[in-house]
């Protein structure tokens, strides 16, 4: 997504990239929770995927949280 479409769905949607960041980091910090606490089922989970496992999902938010960060 583009910087000026970004601005704008952040407009539409009533959001900063500050909350919008915030909330994506919550996700973020959950499933890496869940892989550190459960990394057996993990594999599994990811072994097994279809069309996204949660690794992908992990580097997803990632990538995503980067696009998201606000200015320092």
């Amino acid at each position: 997504m583009s910087e000026p479409t970004l601005d704008k769905a952040l407009y539409l949607d009533s959001r900063t990239r500050e909350s919008v960041h915030e909330e994506l980091e919550r996700v973020f910090n959950s499933l890496v929770d869940f892989q550190e606490q459960n990394p057996r089922v993990y594999q599994s989970l990811c072994a097994h995927k279809r069309d996204l496992s949660l690794a992908d999902a992990i580097q997803a938010l990632a990538q995503t949280l980067e696009v998201l960060k606000p200015d320092e």
